[in-house]
């Protein structure tokens, strides 16, 4: 949208929304450890910043989603070994299929994946991030973006009350 290349997106927060105007979701996404099913951590129920402690980890490479995740890691995050960061989670699953590394990443990425390649357990504590459908302040809008926007601002102020 920066760049005007598209008029409408689905942002995952936290996101400067000062130059946008946006409807926010009421769902929230659920941040996960990404993993193959044979690896030790697969076996907990839950993963903890002391378990990843020196583990080659893949990071969300937006730097507001990035600091929220380290967040998390509180002071063991400088015991973090950060192999790469990524926005796209397949680049970030094949990694971790190949058994180099682990993928912190929102659990709604990963539905689609074969189970018996790929698995996932929820940080602990947890964190979630909501997401926003945002378009850019003050630029004028197609007439289709218009009433999509119009139809989707009637959507979710419908939706949060039922």
């Amino acid at each position: 949208m920066e760049q005007g290349l598209i008029d409408i997106g689905i942002l995952l927060e936290p996101i400067d929304i000062e130059t946008f105007d946006f409807l926010r979701l009421k769902y929230q996404e659920r941040w996960v450890l990404l993993m193959r099913p044979d690896d030790p951590l697969a076996a907990k129920e839950a993963i903890s910043p002391e378990d990843l402690k020196g583990k080659p980890l893949i990071l969300p490479s937006r730097a507001n989603v990035r600091n929220e995740v380290s967040n998390w890691f509180g002071d063991t995050f400088s015991e973090t070994q950060v192999l790469f960061t990524s926005n796209l989670a397949t680049n970030g699953a094949l990694v971790v299929q190949a058994g180099l590394g682990y993928s912190i990443i929102i659990e709604g990425a990963i539905p689609f994946w074969d189970k018996k390649k790929i698995v996932s357990r929820p940080l602990s504590p947890e964190i979630h991030s909501g997401s926003v459908f945002a378009w850019k302040r003050s630029q004028p809008l197609s007439p289709a973006v218009e009433r999509f926007v119009k139809e989707m601002r009637c959507f979710l102020t419908a939706s949060v009350g039922g």
